[in-house]
This record gives structure tokens, C-alpha cells and sequence, in this order.
């Protein structure tokens, strides 16, 4: 294996592992907001889910050069197809995202308006040279 084939085969892992796994958070995202899934706060989590996703991906998919197998053919439409698919992953992604979003200010904001504000710490020194 040259070294252009490992940088070949480990961005086509990054860029199918990102793909993927905007895919996955899109798909979780979209549950999230009728309440079928709760909300992962833990980054940790997130990131250790996405490096897995990456592995699993390469491990099954790049390593062996399988996708090379499906014999595709480059060509205008497939090209037009793949740059439409990208976009549209994305823009799903952030509309899904703004929905999301907009769900959770409203839940909070119930309970933001109950809290009473604590005073400042700026205004408590400007009452002592009062």
C-alpha cells in the first residue's frame, strides 16, 4: 500500500463517517422532538459515539475497499447526485436542529420566568458605597 492509498482510504473514512453520522443525529434529532428519545447532555458521550461510528465504518466499509466493489461510474448525474445528497443531509440536519431548538427555549422558558433573579454582586458593592 502506498502512501497515497492510506490518505485515500482514510479520507474516505472521514468524509463517509462524517456523512454518517450527520445522518444519525439528524435521525436523532427528529425523535428527540416528539419525545421518543431524551437529550444526551454529555459530550463524552457524543464524541466516543461518533469515533465508534468512524471505526465501524472503516473497519467494514473502507478497510477492505468494498465500496470500490459497487462498480460506480463517474459521470455528471451521479456527481449532481452525491453534491444534492450532501447538501440536503445538511440542511436537513439544521432545520431539524432550529425545530429542536426553538422546543427546548419554550420548555425552559416556563421555568425561567418562576426563578427570581439573585441580586448582583456588582450591586451589592454599589449599596455599600451608598
Amino acid at each position: 500500500m502506498q502512501e497515497s492509498d492510506s490518505q485515500a482510504l482514510f479520507s474516505a473514512t472521514a468524509v463517509s463517517t462524517t456523512i454518517l453520522c450527520v445522518n444519525l443525529i439528524t435521525i436523532y434529532l427528529f425523535t428527540n422532538y416528539f419525545g421518543l428519545t431524551l437529550v444526551v447532555t454529555n459530550k463524552l458521550i457524543i464524541v466516543s459515539f461518533m469515533v465508534a461510528v468512524g471505526y465501524v465504518n472503516h473497519y467494514f466499509f473502507v478497510r477492505e475497499r468494498r465500496f470500490l466493489r459497487y462498480d460506480f461510474q463517474k459521470d455528471r448525474k451521479g456527481g449532481f447526485l452525491i453534491v444534492a445528497y450532501i447538501i440536503f443531509t445538511f440542511m436537513l440536519a439544521l432545520i431539524v436542529g432550529k425545530y429542536n431548538r426553538e422546543k427546548i427555549f419554550k420548555e425552559r422558558a416556563g421555568e425561567l420566568r418562576n426563578v427570581p433573579r439573585r441580586e448582583s454582586l456588582e450591586g451589592k458593592i454599589k449599596k455599600w458605597f451608598e
